[in-house]
């Protein structure tokens, strides 16, 4: 059974531990860990060289240009940290993050869409790091574009997806979130669409719920009572606990023991 499927609501470090890290980089995810993550959401994005790396931002500050991540290589990657207020680092690939954390690992994985030398890579990158990593009953793969979960369960039936959608998303009229792909079986609202209704109706469809952001620890429990999958959040260390008073659970990974 899939880690996020259980009745118990996931505790999920949204690109790690943003408040005390650079987002989506060894340092974050390590936090987040260390304050109890259940799992983390990252950022997923192609290089240059068709590679998966782990990346929020369409754009990088390469010296002192900024320039679209998909015309970077990822020797020029590494080899540029990433700068921002207080912190630094460097954007890892999605390989590494994987064998970093080893089978202990959880992830939300989230597909950025943009522009690539052959359309449908990202979506095959991804699908064969978790089928090779053994990783497919631990993880999820979000996105806002439904093209790309159409895609990745075209190369692997297996995974599970999620849509994500705020606002801006279009909405059939008496719908509370959008059409869903075929296959898709869960929905992330931002935290401004969320309603006791939304929760009624995925429950009766059949839909598993990720909700982000969330940084209120009454509001991260108000939603573990309602059943959501997960709840990802900017800061673990607040919210889980609040989450776990009302479940009861105390599931945190062991991610330090399982790394390669």
């Amino acid at each position: 059974m899939n880690f996020f499927n259980a009745s118990v609501t996931r505790v999920v470090g949204h690109r790690g531990s943003p408040t005390k890290a650079l987002e989506n980089t060894f340092d974050s995810f390590d936090r987040a860990e260390a304050d109890g993550a259940d799992a983390f959401e990252l950022d997923v994005r192609l290089t240059l060289d068709g590679e998966a790396v782990v990346h929020h931002d369409a754009e990088f500050v390469l010296g002192s240009r900024r320039v679209p991540l998909a015309t970077v290589t990822m020797p020029e990657l590494r080899e540029t940290p990433i700068v921002r207020g207080e912190f630094r680092g460097f954007a890892p690939t999605l390989r590494d993050v994987f064998l970093r954390y080893g089978p202990a690992g959880r992830y939300l994985v989230e597909l950025k869409p943009g522009p690539a030398q052959r359309p449908g890579l990202l979506e095959f990158r991804v699908a064969a790091l978790l089928v090779q990593l053994a990783l497919l009953e631990k993880a999820v793969v979000l996105s806002f574009s439904m093209d790309a979960l159409r895609r990745i369960r075209e190369i692997e039936p297996r995974i599970q997806t999620c849509l994500n959608f705020d606002g801006t998303a279009h909405r059939p009229e008496g719908r509370l979130w959008p059409d869903l792909p075929k296959g898709c079986a869960a929905i992330g609202p931002n935290l401004a669409l969320i309603s006791d209704a939304l929760f009624s109706r995925a429950k009766a469809e059949g839909l598993a719920v990720h909700v982000w952001t969330v940084n209120d620890p009454a509001l991260a429990a108000h939603l573990a009572r309602q059943g959501v999958a997960s709840v990802i959040s900017d800061n673990v260390a607040v919210t889980g606990p609040a989450i776990r008073e009302v479940t009861g659970a105390r599931l945190p990974l062991d991610l330090l023991a399982g790394r390669a």
